[in-house]
């Protein structure tokens, strides 16, 4: 009997219909000519890509047998999500394939949004379509958000709305803020060929290869991206120029990174540097650069964000609520911080650990360009002394750094695990304060972590309530392959002068 469930189980891996993950992210949504049935092209057949996918949307297809009921659940959702938006250049499709519709099913969905784009797709058409949506269009329903006619999101619309709603919302304004930041203005020309944005004259399938010349003597280079957390960037959209060309037609190149974050540069021999553009669904855009110069000698190179200036830090920021060596953070902060930094160097005897984490504003957006300040033991639970400092900083001890917050909000440290206080019963800890440039700076509590035995329920109840959220961090990892472990923190939470430092910062 077993056996026979087994054979049925992997019997339906086999026939599954594709993912309606199967059109790679960032490739470019393929064009297709459908009869329109309601909206500006009524009674014409048109491709919706070709005429709005420079700007940004939802397109749906959806089989004919569909139920009316479902149809009309599964268009309501839909349009939660699309009125959010409120900008005319979002705009959704909403495509029925197959055999002709029923008058009911229409209804379900037409009178949903008399602005919607419905449209037909008979079964003449339906193989070139599915060929290439790869899916089958005839009998999946599919559903993507799109931006610059490229494919960000893709969701079964058909599936349980609850399960898509929250992350269509977010993918709709991710889409209509990667469109305002790359192609603010929509073009006027009623010419087809016209440019429609820096994305629209890319090739329509981007690829992890790279190649910058036509011939080149030299190994391919493999470049790979990671965030500040150091978790790969993978199926990033990147635009790449060469660093020393500032003529208007300069030229740019686009790829994909893969799984792993990492594409393959080739015809690299005569170039210096190359500035990119990494695109992330869902986070702001960062830049790197990549010295190829530098990287003659190696085939393998790994890039992270470029460092930001601390210009924004006064100095003179107030300390919100009164604490033990709050004006330390201020007492050795670099003149150049960057979204990654190192607490302990990279020969302090002690267990791997990386710190990772969000920093948001109480509305749940991520904050960029906040100064994280972190400091802890050594592996044995003392602060070290560090000669150079006197005051409340020699108390930090050496084991100390800044991080300054990403444009997706992200800081990271690298480091080793704190030992806990000697002879005492406190938890393992890392301090750490945030800096909130030309308002004020506060301390936020202590990362501790849920294995470490010295955390008592009574210190985890009283957690819930620190500044800046809980600094209760699982530990992933061990002592051999490293830690790691995260710690988000939302701004002014938990803080009751929050209001007060914000007024005296300005």
């Amino acid at each position: 009997m077993m056996i026979r469930i087994l054979c049925l189980a992997l019997l339906c891996l086999v026939i599954s219909p594709p993912s309606p993950a199967a059109l790679p992210r960032w490739d470019a949504v393929p064009a297709i000519d459908v009869m329109h049935l309601q909206g500006a092209y009524a009674g014409r057949v048109i491709c919706p890509m070709c005429q709005h996918g420079y700007d940004a949307g939802i397109l749906v297809f959806m089989p004919s047998t569909v139920s009316p009921a479902l149809a009309s659940l599964t268009a309501r959702t839909l349009r939660r999500a699309a009125a959010k938006i409120r900008d005319d250049r979002f705009r959704t499709f909403v495509v029925v394939t197959g055999s002709p519709p029923s008058g009911a099913l229409l209804d379900a969905v037409r009178s949903t949004d008399r602005e919607w784009y419905v449209a037909h797709l008979d079964s003449a058409a339906l193989a070139g379509a599915s060929r290439d949506f790869a899916i089958d269009l005839q009998k999946n329903a599919h559903a993507l958000v799109f931006s610059q006619r490229r494919r960000l999101w893709a969701f079964d619309p058909l599936d349980e709305p609850r399960r898509w709603e929250i992350p269509l919302q977010d993918h709709a304004r991710y889409a209509m803020q990667f469109l305002q930041s790359n192609y603010p203005q929509a073009s006027a020309s009623g010419d087809p060929d016209s440019s429609r944005g820096r994305l629209w004259l890319a090739p329509g399938r981007l690829s992890s290869t790279l190649s910058l010349a036509q011939t080149s003597k030299r190994q391919p280079l493999k470049a790979c991206f990671a965030d500040a957390a150091d978790d790969e960037m993978a199926h990033g959209l990147l635009l790449a120029v060469h660093a020393r060309d500032r003529s208007a037609s300069r030229r740019v190149h686009w790829a994909s990174s893969d799984r792993n974050g990492c594409i393959s540069l080739s015809g690299i021999d005569q170039l210096g540097s190359l500035r990119i553009e990494v695109f992330e669904p869902l986070h702001a855009a960062w830049t790197a650069s990549i010295d190829l110069a530098d990287a003659k000698d190696t085939d393998h190179v790994d890039v992270r964000p470029q460092q930001i200036a601390a210009d924004a830090v006064t100095g003179n920021e107030p300390v919100s609520v009164a604490c033990e060596g709050c004006e330390a953070v201020f007492i050795g902060l670099p003149s150049v911080l960057s979204s990654s930094a190192r607490i302990a160097p990279a020969n302090e005897p002690g267990e791997p650990l990386l710190v990772s984490g969000i920093v948001r504003n109480k509305a749940g957006l991520p904050q960029t360009g906040v100064v994280v300040y972190a400091y802890q033991t050594d592996a044995r639970g003392h602060y070290p002394r560090d000669p150079r400092l006197t005051g409340a900083a020699a108390n930090h001890g050496r084991l100390r750094a800044w991080a300054r917050t990403d444009n997706a909000g992200r800081y990271a440290f690298q480091t080793i695990r704190p030992g806990a206080y000697p002879g005492r019963t406190s938890p393992q800890h890392i301090h750490m304060h945030v800096i909130e440039p030309g308002r004020c700076t506060y301390y936020v509590g202590d990362l501790m972590f849920t294995d470490d035995p010295r955390l008592t329920d009574e210190i985890r109840k009283r957690n819930i309530a620190a500044f800046g959220g809980s600094g209760i961090g699982q530990a992933h990892g061990d002592a051999h392959s490293g830690w790691r472990a995260s710690r988000d923190i939302v701004l002014g939470l938990n803080l009751p002068a929050y209001e007060t430092c914000q007024s005296q910062g300005r």
